[in-house]
């Protein structure tokens, strides 16, 4: 039977078409919301993106360019931060293994000093006929791995060879080097101590010496009072024994060096010409029982150095330290005067210490009593 109900027939149509109205507007907004989506989506993956990328750019920075950043190259032969690491490492393992120990500290800066000299040396070698040949270097890295007489005492030859197989051996483990390197760092320390040889043999067996004494002060001691003492002790002497004695009494008193130096009354020693270059202006030319004016420690701005010769002698034997360390300052100028023919590029700051001694990990041993480098110079105790 048919509706009777026109009420309800009307509702009904106007129903139907409101219907059909939201789906038409649903169809209109779904590409709408798509893009929406789309474009939410699309943000966060490029936010994701970027805070990728500047880790990765951080990884970069901090792990991978800084140990391939150049440090030294000598013509075509380059070193790197990583390179440099790795010397100073090599240089600490192997101190260990030999049951030794080094400043850290020095350590760095002296790796990169030895890189520079010994890539110029090496270059420049040949041009004096000076080389190393692979037996060389096998009678050197048999000596340094051999066991010592007391350690071979009873073995056979066979045992003794193969003891220093097995030692070689462990400290390329501990170092943590392969045997084609350690030779080639053995090459280059031969090469240098032959260079070296070669050079110092113009290195006088005898010279003009002075026997040297030295006084720390500070700017703010009594420095008028500690000369008066010092000329008061002298007066009418004129040999080295009262100079000496002298002298020791004042370093006793007034004073501010290291203990070992003042326990010596302050003395140095005898000096050659090019031992001491900073300073030798000021004492080389005193006569026996004068005391220099107050001398800035070219190291420490806030100390003054007094220096005191009680002797001197024109034509004195160089001592076997003192003739030594004349050696290593010609090496020193030899290699200066290389260095002007190769294009040479060394970079070393606050920076690059900071890195390398912190992949080191390594902390400083500061050893007591100060070492002296004036005594250092010269191998006194």
């Amino acid at each position: 039977m048919a509706d009777s109900n026109p009420t309800r027939r009307v509702s009904e149509r106007v129903q139907s078409g409101t219907h059909r109205l939201d789906r038409r507007h649903q169809a209109m907004r779904q590409p709408r919301l798509r893009r929406r989506q789309r474009l939410a989506i699309g943000a966060v993956g490029a936010a994701i993106f970027l805070i990728l990328a500047v880790f990765a750019i951080g990884y970069v920075v901090a792990f991978v360019l800084p140990p391939r950043e150049l440090v030294v190259s000598v013509n075509d032969v380059k070193y790197t931060r990583g390179d440099l690491v790795e010397l100073v490492r090599i240089k600490q393992r192997s101190a260990e293994f030999a049951g030794e120990s080094i400043d850290a500290s020095t350590n760095i800066f002296e790796s990169l000093q030895t890189v520079v000299e010994n890539e110029i040396i090496k270059q420049s070698a040949p041009s004096l006929g000076v080389t190393v040949s692979d037996s060389e270097i096998d009678t050197r890295v048999d000596a340094m791995m051999r066991p010592s007489e007391q350690e071979s005492l009873g073995k056979s030859d066979e045992q003794i060879t193969r003891e220093t197989k097995e030692r070689y051996s462990s400290y390329l483990n501990m170092v943590q080097i392969d045997e084609p390197t350690h030779r080639e760092l053995v090459r280059k320390s031969m090469l240098r101590e032959k260079v070296r040889t070669y050079v110092g043999d113009s290195v006088p067996f005898v010279a003009e010496q002075v026997y040297l004494f030295r006084l720390v002060m500070s700017s703010r001691g009594e420095i008028d009072i500690m000369n008066i003492k010092f000329e008061d002790a002298i007066r009418g002497a004129n040999n080295p024994a009262t100079y000496q004695a002298a002298f020791f009494e004042i370093v006793r008193e007034f004073s501010e060096d290291i203990p070992e130096t003042i326990r010596r009354g302050g003395e140095i020693g005898w000096v050659a010409k090019g031992v001491i270059p900073d300073y030798e202006y000021a004492f080389f030319d005193l006569e026996p029982g004068q005391i220099t004016d107050p001398i800035p420690n070219v190291d420490n701005k806030n100390q003054l150095y007094f220096f005191m010769i009680s002797d001197k002698q024109k034509g004195k034997e160089l001592s076997p330290s003192v003739r030594d360390e004349l050696k290593n300052k010609a090496l020193v100028e030899w290699v200066n005067q290389q260095r002007k023919s190769h294009e040479v590029y060394a970079v070393f700051n606050s920076d690059i210490y900071n890195w390398i001694f912190e992949q080191m990990k390594i902390s400083i041993d500061i050893p007591e009593p100060t070492p002296d480098p004036f005594q250092q110079i010269l191998g006194g105790p």
